[in-house]
């Protein structure tokens, strides 16, 4: 697996499909943090840096033609676009057009992007867009605004094809569209799969054919954030504060991913994942507590984690913020390479959620808070923001500290 670096870098190899003279580009010293690789032990391969943002992205997708795009969410203030096309090493265009980023007043919400937090590409070739529906002034314990909590699908020249509203009784409890997957071949015409970050948390099933929207396991133990939950991030602890007064971060189910008929996510302010068949999150007979009962527990990652993403193999890739690392597991025993409990590597079938063992892609001081992942032609790109540095988070940022 190679790997290809997306976002806020400072010390950057150019990438094949956007060239820049000479074998690295360095910027101004402190232009960002730890970004240097000699700053902390180095697993895995080399990455390679194919793009450079001004602004912290959270989403990416990239397409067959080695297209990148990325999402610039709205949730700590306003951004000019918040979908765009890298068209170079620094530049980049609003996408699909520049008319689509903002809502204007009495625009219908469900035809512009109000916060956008990330773009996948789907087994057919369509661009997803979800769109969390807060508007960046938002006001903190009320729920997003209807229309523009949204499902949206393109084409890849950029042509809007359908948008799917979450309906307004599922925005109850704050819902925060965070992360979405779409498998093709459920159903009629395909489901997606959203999680909502809030809180309370759950996780929305869309069925792409008429539009329905289930959403299940709101405000359990298995998509709400750990109790006064603290992250760690370059050796600091991490809060969330209110100014001066200490808080603690409650981000609920966040990052996803779609490999061996299951579906897998992340709780950010945790270092639980889970998993559960697709199969059951899109069934309208179970009850509530049936689909809870279906959750599968693997043990925890050792990390918070915002991003995920799978292979064609069952092999699930895990972002791992804590830990400047990207770390994987493999969900099908013929991909395994030691012997678990027993059970000699190889084989065929799925491996149990009891032996499954979280290992380390690559560790490197350029991974600063990866926030999403993508796999193309053997590479695995991903973006790193620095969340962990916002003032939310930053004690010294908070209180003005000098340290």
């Amino acid at each position: 697996m190679r790997l290809a670096i997306l976002g806020l870098i400072s010390t950057a190899v150019a990438s094949s499909y956007f060239p820049v003279t000479g074998d690295y580009r360095p910027f101004g010293p402190s232009y960002n943090h730890g970004a240097y690789p000699q700053d902390f032990s180095v697993v895995g391969p080399q990455l390679q840096a194919v793009h450079d943002s001004q602004t912290a992205p959270t989403g990416l997708a990239v397409d067959a033609e080695h297209n990148l795009y990325l999402t610039y969410p709205r949730n700590m203030g306003q951004t000019p676009n918040n979908v765009i096309v890298a068209t170079g090493f620094n530049d980049e265009q609003p996408w699909p057009n520049a008319a689509i980023q903002n809502c204007t007043d009495g625009q219908d919400l469900a035809t512009c992007f109000v916060n956008v937090q990330n773009v996948v590409l789907d087994s057919v070739g369509q661009l997803w867009v979800v769109d969390s529906g807060f508007p960046y002034d938002y006001e903190p314990g009320t729920d997003a605004l209807y229309g523009g909590s949204k499902l949206m699908s393109f084409d890849q020249s950029g042509n809007h094809l359908r948008t799917y509203v979450i309906p307004k009784q599922y925005l109850a409890h704050a819902m925060n569209a965070n992360d979405v997957r779409v498998n093709n071949t459920l159903g009629t015409n395909g489901y997606a799969f959203i999680t909502d970050e809030s809180t309370n948390s759950s996780i929305l099933s869309v069925n792409l054919d008429d539009g329905s929207v289930i959403r299940r396991l709101l405000n359990t133990s298995v998509v709400r954030a750990d109790e006064k939950y603290v992250g760690s991030y370059d050796g600091n602890l991490i809060y969330c504060w209110n100014k001066t007064e200490i808080g603690y971060c409650t981000t609920g189910a966040d990052g996803i991913a779609l490999a061996s008929g299951n579906f897998y996510w992340g709780v950010l302010a945790s270092r639980r994942y889970f998993f559960i068949p697709q199969s059951a999150m899109i069934d309208p007979n179970l009850s509530d507590d049936d689909v809870l009962a279906a959750v599968q527990d693997p043990g925890q990652c050792a990390s918070e984690q915002a991003g995920f993403t799978a292979d064609d193999k069952g092999r699930v890739y895990i972002l791992a913020s804590e830990h400047n690392a990207i770390y994987y597991v493999d969900t099908q025993q013929s991909e395994v390479d030691m012997t678990v409990n027993g059970v000699p590597p190889g084989g065929s079938g799925p491996v149990p959620p009891d032996r499954y063992v979280v290992k380390t892609l690559v560790r490197n001081g350029m991974i600063q808070h990866a926030d999403s992942a993508a796999i193309l032609d053997g590479w695995l790109y991903l973006n790193t923001n620095q969340l962990q540095l916002s003032a939310s988070r930053s004690l010294s940022v908070v209180q003005g500290v000098d340290r």
